[in-house]
Formats: structure tokens, sequence, C-alpha cells
């Protein structure tokens, strides 16, 4: 993104209406957190959630949440809107890490703040200190000690793109040995667009997936999805009632995955990030197969830690186009394209060639009318 790109394109990644219904709970029983919990339960790790703020008096959240610096430099925390996303990200990441502690970082807005607005509102007006807000927040995270970053927010606007400034910042945390997750984005029954930062090299980007683990029919598809969690009817805290209410999207999803890692790196604090990954990969769904729609599948966070077990610590290395100038990457060792997109893309493609080349001929015949006209104007001007 350029920096005005980012205050379009940055938002809360939380789809509209319920997907599937599902049991209360079920994405923990679905994610195998019962079994992980006797191996894990993520003492002593923070994990930063980078997100619209987070209420640390909610009583979800029983005293593990800190709040940090707020980048985009307002003064909203006791407003009765503030938090509403961030608190129910920070609930899904404890709820599977019921030991480990949440640093919220305020990066993005709820569309309930009366500050919030949409993308083309921002195209016309940008605020710069939107536009680094995102990337000042990783960089702060990096240097506060965590070991895991939870992004649950995205890019949704045609004009958001690559960010030199964010790419940067995530390279500096995994650098740091800082496991990276984000949402893959909830325009997976639109336009199915690149949403950044998921698609950043070293990101572990993470799909919505239902009870019968498919993919939730809103979650992104494209070849930087690396590994799905549950996505739909996901009981997280709620501001409005101080209790839990259903909710979806690939938000919860990366939120959850936020917590799996978090088990990880709790119980094998030496392994990089790019190793927590990996571990991740081959112990999720069909580790042999990767599917633009859900990655390797649903991740499982007890066989993910016993796959850890014998897993030699590595020092960190650059991601696979880590070094390039723009655009976005797939895993980078998979095989997969850099953009894999649903049929939808190409039907608009087709339909944007049908039009342009309507729109060119009714031009040229403009302009030959146009020039036939002034020709007949000069001819009976002559003769008279």
């Amino acid at each position: 993104m350029t920096a005005s790109a980012v205050a379009v394109g940055a938002v809360l990644l939380l789809a509209a209406a319920p997907a599937q219904a599902a049991d209360k709970g079920w994405e923990l029983s679905a994610l195998s957190v019962p079994a992980a919990h006797k191996i894990s339960r993520g003492a002593g790790v923070t994990v930063a959630v980078i997100d619209s703020g987070v209420r640390t008096a909610h009583p979800v959240l029983a005293g593990r949440a800190a709040e940090g610096p707020d980048f985009l430099h307002e003064t909203d925390q006791q407003e009765s809107w503030y938090g509403d996303h961030g608190t129910s990200m920070a609930s899904s990441v404890l709820d599977v890490a019921p030991e480990a502690k949440v640093l919220g970082l305020r990066a993005v807005r709820d569309r309930t703040d009366p500050d919030f607005v949409s993308w083309e509102q921002a195209l016309a007006k940008p605020r710069p200190q939107d536009a680094r807000a995102l990337a000042d927040a990783i960089r702060y995270a990096a240097d506060a000690g965590v070991r895991v970053i939870s992004l649950s927010l995205g890019s949704e606007s045609p004009f958001a793109a690559y960010d030199t400034r964010e790419a940067q910042a995530v390279q500096y945390a995994l650098s740091k040995g800082i496991v990276v997750i984000a949402a893959a984005g909830n325009d997976g029954d639109g336009d199915n667009l690149v949403s950044y930062p998921a698609a950043y090299p070293g990101v572990i980007a993470v799909a919505a997936s239902t009870p019968s683990k498919e993919r939730a029919r809103f979650s992104t598809v494209h070849s930087y999805v690396d590994v799905a969690a549950p996505g739909v009817s996901i009981w997280g805290a709620t501001i409005a009632s101080k209790g839990r209410a259903s909710t979806q999207g690939t938000s919860s999803a990366g939120a959850l995955t936020a917590g799996v890692a978090a088990l990880i790196v709790a119980r094998y604090p030496k392994l990089s990030a790019r190793q927590v990954a990996a571990v991740l990969e081959r112990t999720a769904g069909h580790p042999d197969r990767h599917d633009p729609r859900t990655g390797y599948g649903v991740i499982d966070a007890a066989k993910a830690l016993r796959a850890a077990a014998p897993v030699a610590p590595e020092p960190y290395v650059l991601p696979v186009g880590a070094q390039g100038a723009g655009g976005h990457f797939g895993p980078g060792d998979d095989g997969t394209p850099r953009r894999v997109g649903q049929p939808l893309d190409v039907i608009l493609l087709v339909v944007a060639g049908v039009l342009g080349l309507i729109a060119v001929t009714m031009i040229v015949g403009g302009w030959r009318l146009v020039v036939g006209g002034r020709r007949a104007a000069a001819t009976s001007t002559t003769d008279s």
C-alpha cells in the first residue's frame, strides 16, 4: 500500500451475517485445544493483538490483557464503542491459550467509531496517522517482548496494495523470532481482493473454516493462504453485554491461530517463526496438498505441539520474495503461483474487457462523427 492506500484499506475482518450455525465453543474442540492443554497452556507468552483496542476490564479477559499505545493518536478509551472488535479477538486468543497475556495495540477503527470512514471517503481525504498506524504498531510490539502478533485486519479496497513500510515492519518482527499471523480476508464471496498484511511474506495467513472443515463462503481464496481455523459461530467477548456473542470472520480464525501459536512457543520458545508455521502446516488437515481456499487445511493444536517436540531450533531465514519491490506472495515453498483467484475474478476480467471494447468503439465512433461534422460545416461554409 502507498501511505494513502493504507488509510483506505486497513479495516477489521469480521463478516456480517452468520454463515453456519454451530454449538457454542465448537471451535476449541475443532482445534483439539483440550488435548493441547495437557502439553501447554501458553504460560509466559504475550500475544500482541493489533486491532481496534482492547477493553482490559472485560470479565472474559479476567485481568489477562493490557493496553498499549493508541497508534491512531486519539483518546477514545472511555467511549462506549471503543475496542469492540479487538476485545473479541483478545478473548479468542485467550480461549486457546488461557495462561498467556494479551497486549492490545490500536491501529484500526471499529465500524461503530464515529471517525470510521469508508475507503471511498478515505481516498478523498486520507489521514496520514492512519496510514502509519499498522507498521508503527508492529514495530512497537516487536520491541515490547511479545512472541506472537495477531492481525485480524486487512485491506478491503481495490486501491490497497503492497506497502514497503508494513512489509519491513513484518520482517523486523520475524527477525526477532516473533510469529506473525493475519486473517486471510473476507472477500471470498465478493471480488476476492488480495488482502494485506496476510499477503506479506513470512506472515501466516489464516482462512476461515466451518464445522465441516470446509472454507466459509466469505473467506478469501488466494495462494498466500497457509492454513485454516474455525471462523463461523465463534463465541467471542462482546462489549455490549460484557459477556459473549456469536461472531464470524477470518478475524476470529486468525485470533484462534494466534492462540495456538502461543501454545507452541510457550512450550518450545527457541523455535523460529518459520518453524512454527511449518509445524502448523504439516499437522493441518491436508499437509500433502496446498489449496488456495484453506491452505494446508484446518490446524490441530495437539498434533502441532507433539510435532514440534523433536524440531531442532534454527536461525531466522528471510522469506522467499521478501526483498521484492511490490506485489503479493504465496507461501513460497509449495509451488503455488503468486495469485490464485476464484472464477469471479475471470468473469470480472471478461466483463471489463467487453465493456472496455464497447467504450473504445463509442469513443472512436464519436470522434468520427465530430470530425465528419466539422468537415461538413467547413464544406457548407465554403459553398455559401
